[in-house]
């Protein structure tokens, strides 16, 4: 479904959380994120709203719809911004193409773009996104990156790349593992192509079978536990 769900739903709310061992070893469990996901009758995502407790900041999302029920534009609201952040899609015909989007304020300028590439079958193959943060005062690029992510035939994500250009010593390849459609491990590899993290997966199921809790395990330690509060139609 469009909510990602085996079922239809009106809001899902999430809370990310960091898990620490204090100086006694104790566990610690600090709240970073709260997300609110909202759809409409058509389980398409309508608006999000993110609060980073960790910053005392806010995102708010909201999600315009074409004619034929096709994301057209995002519009992003940021609280520490005045500005908008405005997210374009383009199509041809039913298939997503591109994203644009460029905003402007008193530090930085700031691009992205996106592109699609898909099979005979019209099913994912490949996207890109391309960013690039540019000094206002000084007109020098800060940030010139561009990640490219290839799908298999059920349209998961099993592999991407991450360049660069500035700093190539960033660059980063990540693959993705999964079982019966459920993300389970993902591995990074720095630009020497040596691992340098390995993230397991361990999960809690409804009745629906959607998860509702979900912990990233490295190095055999749980660093962040992700729930899932799902209001069902």
């Amino acid at each position: 479904m469009n909510n990602g769900l085996t079922q239809k739903a009106t809001q899902i709310t999430e809370y990310t959380i960091k898990v620490e061992n204090d100086s006694l070893n104790n566990k610690i469990q600090d709240t970073l994120v709260i997300t609110e996901k909202k759809y409409n009758e058509n389980d398409q995502i309508i608006s999000r709203h993110q609060r980073n407790l960790f910053a005392d900041e806010t995102m708010d999302i909201g999600f315009i719809y074409n004619n034929e029920k096709k994301i057209k534009r995002e519009i992003v609201t940021l609280s520490n911004d005045s500005s908008n952040f405005i997210v374009d899609y383009f199509y041809n015909d039913t298939l997503l193409l591109e994203t644009k989007s460029e905003s402007k304020n008193e530090i930085f300028q700031f691009k992205q773009i996106g592109g699609y590439k898909y099979n005979s079958d019209n099913k994912l193959k490949e996207s890109s996104l391309k960013q690039i943060y540019i000094d206002v005062e000084t007109n020098d690029t800060i940030t010139n990156t561009l990640e490219i992510s290839k799908y298999n035939d059920k349209e998961f994500v099993t592999e991407s790349k991450l360049s660069d250009f500035r700093k190539p010593e960033r660059n980063r390849n990540t693959e993705y593992k999964y079982d019966c459609g459920i993300l389970m491990e993902i591995n990074e590899f720095n630009s020497k192509d040596s691992l340098i993290s390995k993230t397991k997966y361990k999960y809690v199921f409804d009745k629906f079978e959607n998860w509702i809790k979900r912990e990233s395990i490295e190095n055999d330690k749980v660093n962040y536990i992700r729930t899932r509060e799902i209001e069902y139609k």
